[in-house]
């Protein structure tokens, strides 16, 4: 996962990273120095450094000795953690990005499920219907839906008993994290999610991997189209789930 930032190491990489939408940087761009990122954003140099490092290691950027700063692509470079990081600071993805981000859930998801059908335990049952209880509790609590509905499907992914599979998914879902915050204000959208949240526990229950399949694939689908339509609208989603 991307590393824990103050706030003001935060604030820097997220004004770089503005920065770099802002011009329309490309892949081996150079950046301005150090000194001239410190004036720009009007915050010391050693803040400007340690946000660098923060890029280099998401390899956003890299250092060349006596050159400069330059751009990385990172879709094309960097790990799932520098799509994480991105979305943590609240900037936007390129829309193939976020189709790209769609189709590898629903692939990976839709196997890990199909092997959840196939391994799962009775302590991996028991661990699904807790967590299933815990998204009800949350639901009628008011509380973090979109804290909740992570651990829910990382729950039924576990259930696969493939680790890597786990540690795929695990970036696909956080960075969607502060849309899922706006997406369960609606209560449709919650009740809703709490009933496909049944229908996947049921399927793994009784290994249909059929089943599991088509309602991971609506699943995604489905809330991928709402997310897209509350970012056009500026408001809340009002329908499907997540």
């Amino acid at each position: 996962m991307a590393p824990p930032l103050n706030s003001e190491t935060s604030h820097t990489v997220r004004k770089t990273l503005e920065f770099v939408q802002h011009h329309r940087l490309a892949k081996g761009d150079r950046l301005p120095s150090e000194r001239e990122l410190s004036e720009r954003f009007g915050v010391a140099r050693s803040s400007v450094r340690e946000a660098l490092a923060v890029l280099d290691a998401m390899r956003i950027t890299e250092r060349r000795p006596k050159s400069g700063i330059y751009l990385r692509n990172a879709v094309e470079d960097g790990g799932l953690d520098a799509l994480v990081l991105q979305a943590d600071l609240g900037l936007t993805f390129d829309p193939q990005v976020t189709r790209d981000v769609t189709e590898a859930r629903i692939i990976c998801e839709e196997q890990a499920l199909r092997l959840a059908c196939q391994r799962r335990t009775d302590a991996d049952l028991s661990k699904l219907h807790q967590t299933l209880q815990a998204y009800a509790a949350t639901i009628q609590a008011g509380g973090d839906m979109a804290e909740a509905d992570v651990e829910f499907h990382l729950a039924m992914v576990a259930a696969g008993q493939n680790r890597i599979l786990v540690r795929t998914l695990t970036p696909l879902m956080l960075m969607s994290r502060r849309w899922r915050e706006r997406y369960f204000e609606s209560d449709a959208i919650r009740r809703r999610s709490l009933d496909d949240h049944r229908a996947f526990v049921a399927a793994i229950e009784a290994r249909d991997e059929a089943a599991a399949a088509t309602l991971v694939r609506r699943h995604v689908e489905t809330a991928a189209a709402d997310v897209r339509a509350l970012a056009e609208q500026g408001g809340t989603a009002t329908t499907n789930t997540t």
